[in-house]
């Protein structure tokens, strides 16, 4: 299942709070398309999840995922990467958990 770091989950709070959205917010996860016309990866604030969207709960936020979505992002998580303009979320494949 998609996860978020607790990094990621710090940072989307902080920008929740500085753009003053209500914590009842969740973020959502979904494809659209570029300039090019080529599917990107969106993350956004949204009240409620769209029809068929995944939802979990994780470091305090409701997480909605895209139903077109779900299976290819099963292995991932969003976390932070630095960056040269400074720290920025990114999708990354999930750390495997020692035994």
């Amino acid at each position: 299942m998609f996860q978020v770091t607790d990094s990621a989950a710090t940072a989307l709070r902080e920008a929740r709070a500085a753009q003053e959205i209500p914590d009842t917010y969740g973020v959502r996860i979904f494809a659209q398309p570029d300039e090019d016309g080529d599917a990107t990866l969106a993350v956004a604030f949204a009240a409620e999840p769209a029809p068929g969207d995944e939802v979990s709960e994780q470091g305090g936020t409701q997480i909605f995922v895209a139903s077109e979505l779900v299976q290819a992002l099963a292995d991932h998580e969003l976390d932070i990467a630095e960056t040269a303009e400074g720290p920025q979320l990114a999708l990354v494949p999930q750390q495997q958990q020692q035994p």
